[in-house]
């Protein structure tokens, strides 16, 4: 079995990973890595979601890298192929493609504590030959919304038509003239409806669970928005920051279960439901308007009104009636049966499995997904690492995903963050670095009694917690706070392993060390050069600041 080696190794090429291989390039000129992706191409949901009216439901502005704006969004809500050609776009500016590998498997990676590396267990999915990459530092970005979440409806095997979810849309389907069925009713059916149903003979859509709908503008870019975009110093980064303070204020703040966070979803639910009564079909006003709290569950954009528009159209029947079975020719619930010639399935992704079917085993041989199991669910400092699992980080991990705001930015946090953390490493400064045990507990404790009066913790049920209760999908703080959090690590939290025989690279060279040391300069200056307690307590300081203090072979980064 043939093995490779580079010092970074990235599971997932998808938003977090392209973020990942740029930065890594543009902060530390670092170009040493890999990426290995299951799919045919990189941009991840992106590239996985392209049904007819895919489409971004954040202000594109805020749905981009900000070391990386673009000034030629055609609308505020841009579709898919945009979204594609953006990210393509980032990808051949920093040549990163030809470090990918693509339609690869990553089954398991273990690590080698003896030699200090992770050893990648890789299938190539079209060839079936499986071959190990070893690397100093595993990223994973693997994401959330990865694996299909297909209903367990008794009878599928039996339908004589194309059966397919959204996420793995078929091109070859002809929909035109067919009397379809789409099983769902969240954010991919809400945009893909409104396109397909004037194509189709009959359209049924099978509403589950009601969802609280957005009333959205979508305005298209005129020639001279753009244009200053492109043009006028700050302006779009101006703009970029407002709608992050907008989020920020009128986002987060419907989580809390206090009085702020009360009126705020009842102002939220008046205006949602009064969009829905005034722009639905009467008839399915009472299937449409949630009984569960706002926020409880992802809200669904209607850009354009879209949606509850396509619902008056005369071949588009909605119901509520749940399926009893799928038969060879169609549908059949309690009351009925609906004929179908092709069946869609918009039931969104498997949530709450961590890293999915990938397995990490760690310091003494423990699987992460077993000890995730065993603790509750899963779980990870600052969303990024786990104690016993040296040089491993998750970008997009556990406790992730914000519910207001834009992931691109939760996403650059991250990879800032475990960029700063690993720097050490990847200057060749350290051969290991670990959240310590103590720091991992107290921070997950802390995050999970956070948790506890969210809206989305309540007794309606959603993708984000457990039913034991465990949340391991949203973060219960303000993205205000995980940026803080981010851009300032709590370096006592870590432990690094330096090389036995010292540094492979000076550290001395680096602004904030000739910078102390430039003080430790002047304070033996004004001392007449002779050794004083002051003297021997700042350069304490920046031995210790600079990793060159030492305690049993291990430097702490303090």
């Amino acid at each position: 079995m043939s093995t490779k080696y580079t010092e970074v190794l990235c599971i997932g090429v998808g938003l977090s990973g392209v973020c990942l291989g740029v930065q890594l390039q543009r902060k530390y000129q670092f170009t040493d890595v890999h990426f290995y992706e299951r799919n045919a191409s990189h941009s991840g949901t992106w590239y996985v979601n392209r049904y007819p009216g895919c489409a971004c439901d954040v202000p594109a502005i805020f749905y981009s890298y900000s070391f990386e704006p673009n000034a030629n969004w055609s609308r505020l809500l841009p579709p898919h192929d945009e979204i594609r050609r953006y990210l393509d776009g980032v990808v051949e500016k920093y040549n990163l493609r030809p470090r990918m590998t693509f339609r690869t498997e990553c089954e398991s990676a273990e690590w080698d504590g003896g030699r200090q590396v992770w050893t990648v267990h890789l299938r190539d999915l079209e060839s079936g030959r499986q071959y190990i990459h070893e690397c100093r530092l595993l990223f994973s970005a693997v994401g959330v919304l990865v694996t299909p979440k297909e209903p367990n409806i008794p009878g599928k095997e039996t339908f004589k038509g194309p059966l397919f979810h959204t996420a793995r849309w078929r091109d070859d389907v002809e929909l035109r003239n067919k009397s379809v069925v789409v099983v769902g009713n969240g954010c991919s059916a809400s945009q893909m409806v409104p396109r397909i149903t004037p194509l189709t003979k009959t359209l049924t859509q099978f509403i589950r669970t009601p969802h609280w709908l957005l009333e959205r503008e979508n305005p298209s870019y005129s020639t001279l928005m753009q244009w200053s975009f492109r043009h006028v110093p700050f302006l779009a980064r101006l703009v970029r920051l407002q709608m992050f303070v907008i989020m920020e204020k009128d986002g987060w703040r419907m989580f809390p279960g206090d009085a702020t966070g009360a009126r705020l979803r009842r102002a939220a639910e008046r205006q949602s439901k009064e969009f829905i009564l005034r722009v639905a079909p009467k008839k399915y006003h009472d299937i449409l308007v949630p009984e569960w709290e706002i926020a409880c569950k992802r809200q669904v954009v209607d850009s354009d009104s879209a949606y509850l528009k396509s619902l008056h159209a005369p071949n588009l029947h909605l119901t509520k009636d749940p399926i009893v079975e799928i038969l060879p020719t169609g549908i059949r619930t309690a009351t009925a049966t609906y004929p179908a010639d092709v069946i869609i399935m918009a039931t969104g992704f498997q949530t709450n499995n961590g890293l999915g079917p990938l397995q990490i085993r760690g310091r003494g041989g423990e699987w992460l997904n077993d000890r995730w199991n065993r603790r509750g669910g899963p779980g990870a400092y600052n969303n990024t690492a786990v104690h016993g699992y040296p040089n491993f980080m998750m970008i997009y991990g556990p406790n992730s995903t914000t519910g207001y705001s834009s992931v691109i930015l939760a996403i650059e946090n991250m990879v800032d963050y475990a960029l700063s953390i690993v720097a050490p490493v990847l200057s060749g400064d350290a051969n290991e670095v670990e959240i310590t045990a103590a720091a991992e507990d107290a921070y997950l404790d802390r995050l999970q009694a956070a948790s506890v009066g969210k809206v989305w913790n309540g007794p309606c049920r959603n993708w984000y917690v457990t039913a034991d209760g465990w949340n391991s999908v949203m973060y219960p703080w303000s993205q205000l706070y995980f940026w803080w959090r981010s851009a300032f690590p709590i370096r006592r939290d870590w432990t690094y392993k330096y090389c036995k025989t010292g540094s492979r690279k000076m550290m001395l060279w680096r602004p904030g060390t000739l910078f102390a040391l430039g003080i430790v300069g002047a304070i033996v200056a004004v001392s007449g050069g002779g050794r004083s307690k002051a003297v021997d307590g700042a350069l304490q300081y920046v031995l210790k600041s600079t990793g060159y203090l030492c305690a049993e072979g291990r430097r702490i980064w303090l």
